[in-house]
């Protein structure tokens, strides 16, 4: 009894924390998230705050899906079909790029290992921009450029997942052959696929067959976590899985009815507001498994990819929009690349990734997480609030942005 009210107690006193810190952030117009960040790192700090443990498993099979339901169920769909050869580029040759550039600099700058260099890349590659998507939506920033932000993030967690799983069973095997690599590759995507189709298409029909609100309600909760359980249990990848249903549920609802407008709107801000608490533990969660002392001590490693990071980030967008311009005819202009190079941001996924290989006796495995903690950290700080002021010198608003809008942006650099 006591441990289970002990476990009250600590997600009662993070859900207090969360009103708390999102009342006093957009009192002072400071993005939320990064103080969610603060906080945890605050809360760790002082024993007497019992927070709940959020491990590595527990955010990736309660928080995580519906950070990622939520995402695809409020997705402009036509949008994503629209530019789904720009997303997916992004999303799988974009990582694989990242991977390498990352992989090949930290074995010759830092003396890595090849599979911890990679690890490393595959770790950080991945992109979480929850934050500046909230800010994006406030500002009025440009739909389509929104949207190749926000399905590049999508995508490319589970092409990240996918390739760390791989890598992660090299380094635990010590070797495997081309034949696994295929194998399991086989497995977990198009098993993804398959599961999240199905479970869409399943989850859709019998929203067509009832007009109960409550029962529609508790088939999106189904879906969202079971078809992630479901897809781990066969060892698919659960990201796919989810993303897929999600998108799968979302095209037929909107083009093949099963959901009134009411029924929809109530959907929406659930999920919204489910989708919110999620991040909320998952920024908390980053700040509570920040080590300060290990950032301090390889500062300057930290320093020096976060600089190249960037850097490889730009290139890798320039190359590929200069490829799809010249044979897709999908046309990325230049403030645009340099706006999603900015938007690159890390969050909780590389977090929770980098934790996952803590205890297999890996050489340099304090510097992998030195690492991964700064770039977090500092794409964060620096990159997440100085969007705004970047959105306006790049000019990225939609013409249909509110007058309300360039008053907050002037209060907001005068405050910067």
């Amino acid at each position: 009894m006591d441990g289970g009210l002990g476990q009250f107690d600590a997600i009662y006193n993070i859900l207090i924390l969360v009103v708390v810190i999102t009342l006093i952030a957009r009192q002072v117009n400071f993005p939320s998230t990064i103080a969610f960040i603060f906080a945890g790192l605050l809360a760790a700090a002082v024993p007497r705050i019992s927070l709940p443990e959020l491990s590595p498993e527990i955010f990736l099979t309660v928080l995580l899906p519906p950070i990622l339901f939520t995402e695809t169920l409020t997705m402009d769909i036509d949008g994503l079909i629209d530019d789904s050869d720009t997303i997916l580029t992004y999303a799988v040759a974009g990582t694989a790029l990242m991977v390498t550039a990352i992989g090949v600099y930290t074995h010759y700058v830092f003396g890595m290992g090849w599979l911890e260099a990679f690890m490393l890349g595959i770790i950080i590659a991945p992109t979480d921009p929850v934050s500046v998507i909230a800010t994006f939506k406030r500002l009025g920033v440009i739909r389509r450029f929104q949207l190749i932000v926000a399905g590049e993030s999508l995508f490319n967690d589970g092409v990240a997942i996918v390739i760390y799983s791989i890598l992660l069973t090299i380094i635990e095997a010590g070797s495997i052959t081309a034949l696994d690599v295929l194998t399991t590759t086989i497995i977990k995507v198009f098993g993804g696929i398959i599961l999240g189709y199905v479970a869409g298409y399943i989850v859709h029909l019998i929203m067509c067959w009832t007009d109960d609100l409550y029962v529609k309600t508790l088939l999106t909760f189904i879906i969202a976590f079971g078809v992630f359980r479901l897809a781990e249990q066969f060892h698919a990848s659960g990201v796919i899985a989810v993303v897929l249903a999600g998108l799968i549920l979302n095209y037929r609802c909107r083009n093949y009815g099963g959901i009134g407008e009411k029924a929809e709107e109530s959907l929406e801000i659930m999920w919204e507001f489910v989708g919110f608490i999620a991040s909320s533990f998952a920024f908390i969660f980053i700040g509570v498994s920040l080590e300060i002392d290990l950032l301090f001590s390889f500062a300057l490693q930290i320093l020096a990819l976060s600089i190249v990071s960037v850097i490889f980030r730009y290139g890798m967008i320039d190359i590929i929009a200069r490829i799809l311009e010249e044979y897709r005819g999908k046309r990325i202009p230049t403030n645009w690349r340099a706006g999603m190079t900015w938007s690159g941001l890390r969050g909780a996924v590389s977090i929770v990734l980098v934790l996952g290989i803590t205890g297999i006796d890996l050489p340099n495995e304090q510097l992998l997480l030195a690492l991964t903690y700064g770039i977090v950290l500092s794409t964060n700080l620096i990159q997440g609030l100085s969007m705004p002021i970047l959105i306006k010198r790049l000019n990225l608003f939609s013409s249909t942005r509110s007058p309300v809008v360039e008053e907050e942006e002037e209060n907001l650099e005068q405050e910067l």
